[in-house]
């Protein structure tokens, strides 16, 4: 089964060996002009070209030392544009001027009909609320807030799951919402995959002291450089939420091990279908 991920970016050259030898069709970020001129060539002029799908955007954290103006060039030349948006968790650039580049680049999106990839982190509702006056195709990266969920379900937005989804009650909740022609999966590249799971050992380590107990999970973490083994673990925990949610209880007819399963692979198929539908700018 061909697996892809929707949301990524540049690690080192060990993870492009991987990507390739996996064939997993990658939809990777720049988000700095040097940054994307790296990309463009490893797209365009290397052994990594058919695996790899560039999507270029002045990112929020970029805001306040990169101009619209210097990125520019390299919006028009990128198929989608990405990831762009607002962030008021992780970054220290005012408000105010992450937003006048985000309209700027969502005007310039959707003025050429480029697919457009958010970061929403703590400014969902207010995303939510810009992204109305520029009609687009947009996909949520990683969702994980508290806020907006319904507004991008009402926009008919995709929605990337992140590789916490088998702990994380927020992109728990996107993944069991989410229409399924509009799931996709992502690792955000190994780092993000190691800084997850090292999150989440974190937060076990705290509970079990408090509560003297012992976590067991259900399905068993793969190791965060394994680019295949973290796409099919967050596709079969997003299959058995979503049979959760649907049917209550179906745990018994999800075997803990093994992949694929009828229910990840058929999801597997759909979200193929929908990176597809997403790049072609299909929205309905």
């Amino acid at each position: 089964m061909r697996l892809f991920d929707a949301h990524a970016h540049l690690g080192d050259e060990e993870e492009l060996l991987s990507r390739k030898r996996e064939n997993i069709s990658s939809l990777v970020c720049a988000g700095t002009p040097e940054e994307a001129e790296r990309l463009m060539l490893l797209c365009e002029h290397s052994p990594f070209s058919p695996i790899l799908l560039p999507a270029l955007g002045l990112h929020p954290w970029q805001a306040g030392n990169v101009s619209f103006r210097d990125m520019e060039p390299w919006l028009l030349k990128a198929p989608v544009i990405g990831e762009i948006g607002m962030d008021s968790v992780w970054c220290d650039v005012p408000l105010s001027k992450q937003e006048k580049v985000f309209c700027a680049q969502l005007e310039l999106a959707s003025a050429l009909k480029k697919p457009v990839v958010l970061h929403t982190k703590g400014q969902e509702k207010k995303i939510a609320g810009l992204i109305r006056n520029y009609e687009n195709t947009y996909l949520v990266h990683w969702y994980s807030g508290e806020e907006g969920l319904s507004e991008f379900l009402e926009l008919d937005c995709y929605f990337t799951v992140g590789p916490d989804v088998f702990y994380n009650p927020s992109v728990q909740r996107a993944a069991r919402l989410a229409p399924e022609n509009r799931l996709l999966v992502e690792t955000d590249g190994c780092s993000a995959v190691k800084w997850a799971y090292e999150n989440f050992c974190r937060s076990r380590s705290v509970s079990e002291r408090s509560r003297g107990e012992v976590h067991s999970e259900i399905l068993p973490l793969p190791d965060w450089r394994d680019i295949r083994g973290v796409l099919e673990h967050s596709i079969r925990k997003t299959a058995l939420l979503r049979a959760e949610a649907q049917k209550g209880s179906l745990k018994e007819t999800v075997p803990d091990k093994g992949f694929p399963e009828p229910l990840a692979e058929r999801l597997a198929g759909i979200m193929e279908q929908n990176f597809l539908r997403f790049l072609s700018k299909e929205r309905g």
